[in-house]
């Protein structure tokens, strides 16, 4: 199975290829604007990389946050556009699941009881949710200010706890958590600070159509981005 899956969703724009459960072609670049112009050239790319074009792709995925509202957007606009000239399926990906899944292959720290997943935003909060090793829900999705977290997390989580924290706000909420007025009393080890990235967009889509048989000549048009929280502009009244 073929799964073109792309992501837009941080400071990052990323594009990747993968072959049933193996990556075989990918690009990743670090960015903060400018990714509705980065994206299809890096699309291009990755596909003539691999030999290959959109119409051999067997699925396409994207990334449906939470996340940036432009850079989500961008994403599932090309998916989609793909997914409708191709013929093909497209597979909607949580941003917290691609974090959580490289957080947990990266793990050098042994067992965790929580993994916290964070994800960066433009102002002051963090898009964050929670689950246990088993992968239950301990908090679920959610912008917070690190200092919120920090009472959630102390909340929910025993003394002692082991706590993975992962995702490219992991640095500003570790330090909330380790602050010695923290109302968290877990320990806290550092996973992953990456961004969502395609190449685990396309490894989680593989695992979804195998586990779903969701595989089929129709794309997904009802699909659409998860936000949290409204856009900071509005249109004028």
């Amino acid at each position: 199975m073929l799964v073109l899956a792309m992501d837009c969703s941080s400071a990052a724009c990323s594009v990747a290829v993968s072959r049933d459960s193996t990556i075989i072609g990918r690009d990743f670049s670090l960015m903060t604007r400018g990714h509705a112009t980065a994206l299809p050239p890096m699309i291009s790319r990755v596909l003539a990389d691999c030999g290959l074009g959109a119409r051999d792709m067997d699925a396409f995925a994207v990334s449906v946050g939470p996340g940036s509202f432009t850079g989500l957007r961008v994403a599932m606009a090309a998916a989609k556009g793909l997914a409708v000239a191709a013929d093909r399926p497209l597979i909607g990906v949580s941003c917290f699941d691609a974090v959580a899944r490289r957080a947990s292959s990266e793990n050098v720290d042994g067992t965790y009881e929580a993994l916290l997943l964070t994800l960066a935003s433009k102002r002051e909060e963090v898009f964050v949710q929670a689950r246990d090793a088993a992968g239950h829900e301990l908090i679920a999705d959610q912008v917070l200010r690190p200092t919120e977290i920090d009472r959630l997390v102390g909340d929910k989580l025993s003394d002692g706890a082991r706590l993975l924290v992962a995702g490219d706000a992991t640095e500003v909420v570790t330090e909330v958590l380790r602050a010695p007025d923290s109302h968290c009393l877990a320990l806290v080890f550092e996973g992953s600070m990456m961004p969502p990235d395609a190449e685990d967009i396309a490894l989680l889509a593989h695992d979804i159509s195998t586990r779903d048989g969701i595989i089929s000549n129709t794309y997904t048009a009802g699909l659409v981005p998860v936000y949290l929280r409204p856009p900071a502009a509005k249109k004028a009244s």
